[in-house]
């Protein structure tokens, strides 16, 4: 766990005051507009360097929720890069290159429990640290420095309910050395999330797509709120405000708060009797490719994995208090209905996104526009470009 420190985002009681004061006035925060060249979603060389850059910085990887007892793990592949993450018999998440020191297969598919690490192909064996603990017809290896021949980790650090992996491939230099551990920090120290998700320490279910767009393109529809009325007519835009957000940048990240109109019930009641999990989704992007979610009744952590300039796969990791998951499983007819809201709004959102790749390549813009009310997408390239420009 983290130490507590003060959060670089304001408190509930201030992003209260903040959205009442821009719906009284018809208002949303502004920031920066921003205009992307086309050319930066559907260039290839552009698309390797950025997944070479991707690979030098640290990543959020998965929810500690994930793999919550000794032997759980779970697999995922990462800038290109097949990990996997598991929980040993000490506690501690550690997290592997998923390849047997053999032949190079890959030792974890999907996710599961299991008291040690047996590849499939031939029986090499692991201990849940890494360790080789046994291998077939050793005598056949005579050569075999076991102690030499474990999984291969990654640099990774557990704390606030997130488990962050270092960079997959080595930093050359001092100055992307210093740049990584800068961006590590910025990770770790979960203030601004850490009373969001800690309570969700349930995993309710893991579901992998590939989604048919450009990584950036998926990362812009969690950013902004202009697109609610339109986008959500039936879904969200009944009970959400449209185009009212509270955007907050901390360091490379960002978190924007979506209100719920039932805010407006607040405005009887003084200041030290306000609630607002019920009545704000908080997305919280956690740069480059993880946003995590919060809903009534359940905290969402979405990875968007870049596959190509056309492809991208989307991971989400649904966790609930152990209240709700009590309910789930003995009357899930409760949550449904919430959760079934959920699953056509993402539906909506990706069918929008879909529009937007096609669109991409129909030779009407040069670049995409997006404006004040959107800064959050901003921030967001300006980020990129600026560590892609420092890892020429």
């Amino acid at each position: 766990m983290g130490t507590p420190t003060k959060s670089s985002v304001a408190e509930d009681v201030e992003v209260v005051r903040r959205i009442l004061a821009h719906i009284d006035a018809g208002t949303t925060d502004e920031g920066d507009a921003w205009r992307e060249p086309v050319e930066n979603y559907l260039d290839q060389g552009r698309f390797s360097r950025e997944l070479e850059m991707l690979r030098r910085f640290p990543s959020v990887y998965a929810p500690s929720a994930a793999i919550p007892h000794a032997g759980d793990h779970i697999e995922r592949v990462s800038f290109g890069v097949p990990l996997f993450a598991v929980r040993g018999h000490d506690g501690r998440a550690r997290v592997f290159r998923n390849a047997c020191r053999h032949r190079g297969f890959a030792l974890v598919e999907g996710h599961g429990c299991a008291h040690a690490l047996v590849c499939r192909y031939h029986g090499w064996t692991y201990r849940l640290d890494g360790t080789v603990s046994h291998v077939p017809h050793a005598d056949a290896f005579p050569d075999l420095d076991v102690a030499g021949r474990g999984l291969v980790e990654v640099d990774s650090r557990e704390t606030d309910g997130l488990i962050v992996i270092g960079p997959v491939l080595d930093c050359p230099t001092d100055s992307q050395r210093m740049r990584a551990d800068a961006a590590m920090a910025s990770l770790t120290e979960g203030s601004p999330w850490r009373d969001k998700l800690l309570p969700a320490e349930r995993l309710v279910y893991v579901e992998s797509t590939a989604r048919p767009m450009n990584w950036k393109v998926l990362v812009e529809q969690f950013l902004e709120g202009y697109h609610i009325r339109s986008t959500h007519k039936t879904t969200f835009y009944p009970i959400q405000y449209d185009d009212l957000n509270v955007i907050e940048a901390f360091g490379p990240n960002t978190r924007i708060t979506f209100p719920y109109k039932n805010i407006e019930r607040l405005r009887d009641r003084p200041e030290s009797a306000w609630t607002i999990g019920r009545r704000v989704t908080f997305v919280y992007h956690l740069f480059p490719n993880v946003m995590l979610a919060t809903f009534p009744d359940q905290v969402l952590v979405v990875t968007i994995e870049p596959v190509d300039i056309d492809h991208s796969t989307v991971t989400i990791y649904a966790m609930t208090t152990p209240a709700v998951a009590e309910v789930i499983s003995t009357a899930p007819g409760e949550t449904a209905g919430a959760r079934g809201l959920l699953a056509v709004g993402a539906l909506e959102d990706n069918e929008m996104s879909e529009g937007v790749q096609r669109g991409l390549r129909a030779g009407a813009n040069t670049f995409l526009e997006f404006g004040t009310h959107e800064s959050a997408i901003g921030h967001f390239h300006a980020t990129l470009d600026e560590r892609l420009e420092c890892s020429r």
